[in-house]
């Protein structure tokens, strides 16, 4: 049985999860699940947008090999964890969302009408998971971009997934937000933007809304951030104008990364507070891409400090060099 196990000493928590083993990839011979005409190889759907015609163009529905499953929920038994082995049914939520009918298309390559429409369900589907009493404690939503990044089916997809427990590595990040807004009065995110759009040197991009920004202290080569001009806490309080402004804006960015990279691999997500430990000012929601070009080794494994081999100077002016020409 698939389960959520926490580590003795450290506290992390693992999933072991078995049946993710069986999933489907490309190359195993048969028809992609996520093409138009296949939509029985996938659950009922929860949400989906349709052009003109009444075909499906964004679509959503519960992950067929989830990672986590709402039905585990009635197999939790708290008195019958023993004390420092701690043990859950791995329950929560696990949802797909085909970013769109074409097998082939990227978010880079989507018009942007297209992926206005991508952002629009994003959105949607996270407030409903934030809703399930219970069972979400951090809702996480991501996209693998290639191989590498660690998808199993390149039709572009994104994934969803509502957890029930929330890690100490994400409980730091929101707790460091909340000592530097104690000491400060200021968001950190907030503060961190200002002073970057002051400089220039590490801004990608602004729009009205958002700035695409290459962080400090990069964590790996090209690594970006779009973060929200608006202060906001989470999410799922994104603005409809808002997403009107992130759409062109995460397509330039995006085009340009693909643009420099070629074909990059990358992973996106949405950086957004445990729903049980949100403070409004404090915590600043934003969209973290990071490209998958190097691997950790001993070095980061033993001491937990990473080496970046690009400077985020270098990597701010080759993007903006890239961005298209209004």
């Amino acid at each position: 049985m698939s389960e959520l196990r926490q580590d003795p000493i450290t506290h992390d928590w693992v999933i072991i999860n078995p049946e993710r083993a069986r999933r489907p990839h490309d190359g195993d011979g048969g028809e992609c699940p996520f093409c138009p005409g296949n939509e029985s190889q996938m659950p009922e759907e929860t949400d989906r947008i349709d052009d003109a015609q009444g075909r499906w163009i964004v679509r959503a529905a519960p992950n067929r090999y989830p990672t986590l499953d709402v039905e585990r929920r009635a197999a939790v038994r708290y008195s019958e964890v023993p004390e420092g082995w701690r043990r859950l049914p791995a329950y929560g939520q696990h949802e797909v969302i085909v970013e769109s009918p074409l097998h082939d298309a990227t978010l880079a390559s989507l018009p942007v009408e297209r992926l206005r429409d991508v952002l629009e369900i994003y959105v949607r589907r996270f407030r409903v998971l934030a809703a399930l009493t219970g069972v979400a404690r951090h809702v996480v939503l991501f996209k693998n971009q290639g191989r590498r990044a660690g998808t199993s089916l390149s039709h572009p997809h994104a994934q969803i997934v509502a957890t029930p427990v929330v890690s100490p590595e994400v409980r730091v990040r929101t707790q460091e937000e909340v000592a530097i807004f104690d000491s400060t009065g200021h968001c950190g995110m907030c503060h961190v933007a200002g002073r970057e759009l002051g400089g220039g040197e590490r801004v990608v991009h602004r729009s009205a809304h958002f700035a695409t920004l290459a962080p400090y202290a990069s964590r790996v080569p090209w690594q970006i951030q779009i973060v929200p001009l608006r202060h906001a806490p989470s999410f799922g309080e994104v603005k409809s104008v808002e997403l009107d402004d992130l759409a062109p804006h995460l397509h330039a960015v995006l085009g340009a990364l693909h643009a420099v990279l070629e074909d990059p691999h990358y992973n996106l997500v949405v950086m957004t507070p445990p729903l049980d430990q949100v403070h409004r000012l404090a915590n600043h929601w934003f969209i973290d891409v990071q490209p998958r070009i190097t691997l950790r080794a001993g070095f980061e494994l033993g001491s937990r400090i990473v080496v970046n081999v690009q400077t985020p100077e270098a990597a701010a002016q080759a993007l903006r060099a890239r961005l298209p020409q209004a």
